[in-house]
């Protein structure tokens, strides 16, 4: 057993230890918070100067910004105050020729030159606001109507994009008696617009809309309609001799009295279109989609027809409603062939007989109910249809057949993937006779 003087001893030792301890911890903490206010500083240096720097390139590219949309604008002012001044130039200078010519510079060789030759040019530095402004100035002045008083000036291989006709018609409804042929009008528009006497004979049309708009007594011979709108227009009286169609939509047009000679309508969608009493000789509606089109009265003939993309439904002009040829390969029974023409039978056996209800129908024939039988038959189409309308290259049209039969339509691709799956019926019968039609 230690004695007393012992125990203080070692009583005291522990303290002494501890106390070191606790100094040199009060150091350390005195140590440590003597370095955390400059690496506090230093941080919050950095932090700001990061900042700093992210705000002064902010601002350079603010600044870079907003120079060049103050040099966009000076362009932009620049450019409307040299068309502005082309304008009334161009204005003050017609004006003088038709003071001079007593408004008929047609009659004067070097008035009409000159005005030809400065309407050309400034149409092509004038942008398609202010040319619609020009060509509104000379048709008031009746510079650009072709009557036998008064011929239209000439203005022939002139280029015009996205000029809306409705700004050059009176209340924007009316356009009469204007003239402007052999143009070149893209992006042209003429949206509900009553034009009467019009002439734009050997114009080419590329991207134009005559939608609703009413069309009579106009001469469009030898024009050219490249992806152009006429749905539910009405046309009286027009001439469209040799002129030529291509991606044209036609839905719903009225064709009445019109003279179509020689015109090619080539891929263009006539669907519901009317041509009542008109003049169809030797028109190529090759590709043409002529879905319910009514040709009633119309002077033409049936082979006009051919090589169509539809005439389903359309009505010839005697009356006579004629119908697609069927696209499936014997796809009514032939009893005159011993085997099952255009058909691959995949399975089961199948023939073609009379039908035991009509001795003047022909069906196939599923030898066994319990059985089955399963054909198809690939539809070529590239030959058919325009491939921007239908992407696939083929159909097929499988069949299959028990105690019902189910047919099945898909489109194949070019890479022979399926894109399109679609059962078109499934029939329950009470006998082995079947037809595809």
């Amino acid at each position: 057993m230690a004695a007393p003087e012992q125990i203080i001893q070692m009583d005291e030792s522990v303290i002494e230890t501890r106390g070191q301890k606790s100094v040199k911890f009060r150091g350390g903490l005195r140590f440590i918070s003597s370095l955390l206010l400059p690496l506090t500083l230093g941080i919050f240096t950095i932090v700001i100067t990061f900042q700093q720097q992210s705000a002064a390139k902010q601002q350079r590219i603010d600044d870079r910004e907003a120079s060049q949309q103050q040099r966009d604008q000076a362009s932009d002012l620049d450019s409307k105050r040299y068309q502005n001044g082309r304008f009334d130039a161009y204005i003050k200078e017609m004006g003088k020729l038709l003071k001079e010519n007593h408004g008929e510079i047609i009659s004067n060789k070097v008035a009409i030159t000159l005005a030809r030759v400065q309407t050309l040019n400034i149409f092509r530095q004038l942008d398609a606001q202010r040319n619609v402004h020009i060509i509104r100035f000379l048709y008031e002045a009746k510079q650009l109507t072709d009557t036998p008083e008064n011929r239209s000036l000439d203005l022939s291989t002139a280029e015009l994009s996205d000029i809306d006709f409705r700004e050059s018609s009176i209340n924007k409804k009316l356009l009469n008696n204007l003239s402007l042929t052999d143009v070149f009008l893209s992006n042209a528009t003429f949206i509900g617009i009553t034009m009467t006497h019009v002439n734009f004979a050997l114009t080419q049309f590329n991207t134009a809309n005559f939608s609703l708009a009413e069309i009579n007594d106009a001469n469009f011979s030898s024009a050219g309609f490249n992806n152009t709108s006429f749905a539910s227009t009405s046309f009286s009286n027009t001439i469209f001799a040799n002129a030529t169609f291509k991606d044209v939509n036609f839905s719903l047009t009225k064709f009445n009295y019109a003279v179509l000679s020689d015109c090619n309508f080539w891929h263009s969608n006539l669907k519901d279109a009317v041509f009542q009493a008109a003049t169809l000789n030797q028109v190529n509606f090759s590709r043409a989609n002529l879905h319910k089109t009514n040709f009633i009265g119309a002077n033409m003939t049936k082979s006009e027809l051919d090589n169509t993309l539809s005439i389903q439904d359309t009505v010839l002009p005697n009356g006579t409603h004629v119908h697609d040829e069927n696209l499936i390969n014997n796809g009514q029974a032939d009893c005159n062939i011993f085997h099952i023409s255009g058909w691959t039978v995949s399975n089961g056996n199948i023939t073609s007989a009379i039908s035991n209800s009509s001795n003047s129908n022909c069906q196939f024939i599923l030898q066994s109910l319990s059985t089955g039988a399963t054909m198809y038959q690939h539809v070529r189409l590239s030959d058919k249809w325009n491939s921007n309308l239908w992407t696939f290259s083929e159909a097929v049209l499988s069949a299959k057949m028990s105690v019902g039969v189910s047919m099945e339509l898909k489109g194949i691709k070019n890479d022979h993937s399926v894109s399109s799956k679609e059962t078109l019926s499934k029939l329950q019968y009470a006998t082995n006779e079947f037809h595809i039609s």
